[in-house]
């Protein structure tokens, strides 16, 4: 089985760079991530695929019928935090607040529990050994926020691969990491984000029957700014304006041509084809 993950924020939810608005004036940008959402659940839909979607708690706490929606339309609501705030930078008592607060929001909203949980930005180091606890501690089962490579902001180079048990003291929590293949003794993903709008597609397929080969599930990522070429664009460094904005108008084909070609399921329903304790 693969994984569809649709990391649910604005256009202006981009992280380490000075041109990034503080939260104080969010709700004042113009706000386009409802049509985004519309047109992901309308090509969702179309192809009859159901995705795993992380919503950032500020924006749930903005559009809550928008989550109801999602939730209703049979895709599994999950958690990326309340206010998009790295972990190594936020510290553990502040991304413990940042966890509960946006667990809570999301289960006001769908009167349902949130399993699930993806750090913003991957932002998992050998600089937070607390993370996974705090993430359990907080009542997810399972987590996704593991970016096993060398990457920007976050990135564990040595992390398993595969989804594993880590145990915690208050339980064991399910880690599904991104997904990551090995080209050269190299780790590289063509499956999200920037790497998936630069990929070409054979080079997509190629690694999808790789992680097949090997026994892992593909775990795709897109942003709702992402189906959107034409959103406002922030005044970032090069490198960082190159990752956000390069390539946008590939993500809509690419987006679709996965959901034609592969099967998703739900992350949740992953818990049980794996033996847990606590």
């Amino acid at each position: 089985m693969n994984y569809l993950t649709i990391d649910v924020e604005e256009w202006f939810h981009i992280l380490d760079d000075p041109a990034v608005p503080v939260i104080s004036v969010w709700s004042k940008l113009e706000a386009r991530l409802p049509r985004n959402i519309e047109r992901i659940l309308s090509i969702l839909d179309e192809n009859k695929v159901k995705a795993t979607m992380f919503w950032l708690g500020w924006a749930a706490e903005k559009y809550p019928a928008l989550v109801r929606r999602c939730a209703d339309a049979g895709h599994e609501i999950a958690s990326h935090g309340y206010a998009h705030l790295l972990a190594y930078e936020a510290g553990r008592e502040k991304f413990r607040e940042d966890i509960q607060r946006g667990k809570k929001i999301l289960e006001d909203i769908t009167g349902k529990e949130v399993s699930g949980f993806r750090a913003a930005g991957f932002g998992t180091t050998a600089d937070t050994p607390w993370l996974f606890d705090e993430i359990r501690a907080a009542g997810f089962v399972y987590d996704s926020s593991v970016f096993p490579a060398k990457r920007g902001h976050g990135g564990i180079v040595d992390f398993k691969r595969e989804p594993h048990v880590i145990y915690t003291p208050d339980g064991s929590l399910l880690e599904i990491p991104q997904s990551v293949v090995e080209i050269c003794g190299r780790r590289v993903s063509f499956f999200g984000g920037v790497y998936l709008r630069i990929a070409p597609v054979f080079l997509i397929k190629w690694g999808i029957s790789k992680l097949h080969k090997e026994g892992r599930p593909a775990v795709i990522y897109i942003h709702p700014r992402e189906v959107d070429p034409e959103h406002p664009r922030l005044s970032l460094k090069l490198h960082r304006r190159f990752k956000s904005y390069v390539n946008l108008s590939s993500t809509v084909p690419k987006l679709k041509w996965l959901c034609e070609n592969y099967k998703f399921g739900l992350m949740k329903d992953f818990l049980g084809t794996v033996k847990r304790e606590g």
